[in-house]
């Protein structure tokens, strides 16, 4: 598989940035999900709630820094074709979504560490190092980034639906090996 993308398909790069987001994103999901649902005294997998509070802000991170990465490769590198079995409405669709995605890969963790650092909760990187504060506590600053990084997070399920939809629509439902272009592994 090459390393760049061809004008047919995706390339090693793409791929590797596409679903490593994918998979951050999933857990991001449901990490929020566990750790804002775990009591204090709890655990789950020997984590406790502070615990995956930390690793949902230290993922976050990993999160922008690959969307980063992602763009760049994005604008350096061409795009394969549009698929001949999206319409010219589905290709439209599908431009938006993208943009949406974007968008959300850097107003998330933007939202969510102005929280954190505006709330004064910190950020202790993996555990393992505390990082630098450059926010300060700023209580208004820190319930406008809550609702705002809880609202897109709800975006975020809507978009992300919206394209994994089309996708099965197109893959499954329609039998265009839609999906192909974009499996790793695949040339």
């Amino acid at each position: 598989m090459p390393l760049k993308n061809t004008t047919t398909r995706y390339g090693a790069v793409s791929k590797g940035l596409h679903w490593s987001m994918f998979v951050l994103i999933v857990y991001q999901y449901l990490g929020a999900n566990v750790m804002t649902r775990l009591g204090r005294d709890a655990s789950v997998l020997g984590m406790d709630q502070d615990t995956l509070y930390n690793w949902h802000k230290s993922i976050g991170l990993v999160v922008v820094t690959l969307a980063l990465a992602r763009l760049v490769w994005r604008r350096t590198t061409p795009l394969p074709e549009w698929s001949d079995a999206l319409t010219p409405v589905e290709r439209a669709i599908t431009h938006r979504l993208e943009t949406m995605l974007y968008a959300l890969m850097f107003l998330l963790p933007a939202s969510g560490y102005l929280f954190v650092t505006a709330g004064g909760y910190g950020i202790r990187l993996f555990g393992l190092h505390d990082l630098p504060d450059p926010v300060g506590r700023h209580e208004t600053l820190a319930v406008l980034a809550r609702a705002a990084h809880v609202a897109l997070a709800y975006g975020a399920v809507v978009v992300v639906s919206w394209h994994v939809g089309l996708v099965l629509k197109k893959h499954v439902f329609e039998r265009h090996r839609f999906l192909q272009r974009m499996l790793p592994g695949r040339d």
